[in-house]
This record gives C-alpha cells, sequence and structure tokens, in this order.
C-alpha cells in the first residue's frame, strides 16, 4: 500500500529489518565499552555491520544511556591467540532486552602485523 492509496495519507511503517541500510552478520566477540566518564562495560557483540553493532549482557542491564557518546573495542580472531582488537566511536541507538545498538560512525580496524 503506497500513501497515495492509503485512507490517511500517511506512509506505511516499515519493520526495523526494512529501515536498516546495510546487511547485519551474526558474531560472537568480547567488546568493552568505554563511556566519557571513563567506566568500561565488558559485552558481547551478537552481530555487526558496517555502521553498527548489537550489544548485550548477561545479569544485570548495562549502565548505557540513549543518544550516549561511547568508544567500543571489539576483539576479532586473527589467531586463536592472537586476538586483533579494533576500536570505534559511536551512540547508543537503542536498549531493549539485555541489548543495545550502537551506531558506529568512526574507527580503527586494523589488519593483524
Amino acid at each position: 500500500m503506497t500513501p497515495e492509496n492509503k485512507p490517511d495519507g500517511g506512509a506505511v511503517q516499515s519493520s526495523a529489518a526494512e529501515r536498516r541500510k546495510e546487511l547485519r552478520y551474526p558474531i560472537d566477540a568480547r567488546v568493552i565499552v568505554r563511556r566519557r566518564s571513563g567506566e568500561t562495560l565488558a559485552l558481547r557483540a551478537l552481530d555487526i555491520s558496517g555502521s553498527g553493532m548489537r550489544l548485550c549482557w548477561e545479569g544485570q542491564p548495562a549502565a548505557l544511556a540513549l543518544d550516549e557518546e561511547v568508544t567500543v573495542e571489539i576483539e576479532l580472531a586473527a589467531e586463536p591467540d592472537q586476538p586483533l582488537w579494533n576500536w570505534g566511536l559511536g551512540r547508543v541507538a537503542y536498549i531493549r532486552e539485555g541489548c543495545a545498538g550502537i551506531q558506529v560512525y568512526g574507527g580503527q580496524f586494523d589488519p593483524p602485523a
């Protein structure tokens, strides 16, 4: 249904998956989130895309605020005994059901040496 043929003329609400510009890829990686206050949080990345990632926690909710600017460090396994740490600047885009979406807008992703 297009906005033209809806009775109220409004746009059809799309699902979250339809609004995403990039595909998400499943991942299971350790992530350290650094808040501006200096506090660090240890979380897990469950999926990742070119512009963000979904981070989740177990137990107590992570102390994050919506739209908060954070630095994320993600451990990617280059070699089993030599993990590769990458980092990015981002903001907390959503918080729900034990997870937070981080929109990443800058960072450093280095290949292993």
